[in-house]
This record gives structure tokens, sequence and C-alpha cells, in this order.
């Protein structure tokens, strides 16, 4: 049985906190990036090919328009959904293993490692419902079955 989580509501301080979270891994990484509306629409797990190739590049990432619909969370700022795709986009590129495979679900705790040591502590209250929507996105599993 699955129990319904109610959507959650994140304040203007947890929202800018997010922000700021987002702006200091992409310096920290060195991720130059830009929301596009002409930016073909791809999962999470399909963007962290482009934000890899990006950053070797030294090319702007863009993250799709659409991106701002991703989560199961409402903002008091509507363009922290924007910061927090780019910080799950960026948890599926991390949680790579050596062979370019992604193990379900290590992006969660990849990008939970982080938003913990980068969020001030007033917004740790929210940790709780950004795992819960990060979640919500699992690379495909890898097959073994033959192609074609």
């Amino acid at each position: 049985m699955r129990l319904f989580r109610p959507r959650r509501h994140l304040s203007g301080s947890e929202c800018s906190a997010i922000i700021g979270s987002a702006a200091t891994l992409a310096s920290m990484y060195s991720i130059t990036w830009r929301v596009a509306n002409d930016a073909s629409e791809r999962s999470p797990a399909a963007l962290a090919d482009s934000l890899v190739e990006a950053r070797r590049d030294g090319s702007t990432f863009l993250l799709p328009e659409e991106a701002r619909g991703w989560f199961v969370l409402t903002f008091d700022i509507p363009d922290t959904a924007y910061a927090l795709a780019l910080i799950l986009v960026w948890s599926f590129a991390a949680a790579r293993t050596p062979d370019g495979e992604a193990a379900n679900g290590n992006h969660v705790s990849v990008a939970m490692w982080h938003l913990h040591h980068l969020l001030p502590r007033s917004a740790h209250r929210a940790l709780g419902d950004i795992e819960y929507a990060f979640a919500q996105f699992n690379p495909p599993a890898h097959t073994d079955a033959p192609v074609g």
C-alpha cells in the first residue's frame, strides 16, 4: 500500500537557500548553465550526458524550460525549480559509475549529501521533501537483453 504524500510548499527563505546552493554547486564544478525554451525536453538522466559534455567542452549547459514542472513541490520563488533541476541533473552525472552506467537511487544520495552541506541549517527542514521529489526520478534499469 502506498500512502499519499501531500505536496510540500517551500518558503521564500528555503527557495533562496536552494538557489544559492545551486549557484555554489555550479561554481564548484565549473558549470555554466541557462534555461532555454529551445532545448529538447529530456529526462534528468538523459540530460546528465549533456551536462558532462558541456563541462568538458567549456560550453553552456541548456536546461529545458519544462524542467520547472518536474517536481511535486511548489515554491514561493517559482524559478527555484530550475535550480533544483540543475542539482538533480548534476547528481545523475555525479552518480555514474566509471563505465557510464547509472545505478538506481544513487543520484538521490549524491544530491542529498551535497544539499545537506550546502544549505544553511534553517533550510534543512525542506531536505525530506526534496529527497522525496528527487527519488521520483530513476534512471532506466540496465538490461542484458539483445537488441535487434
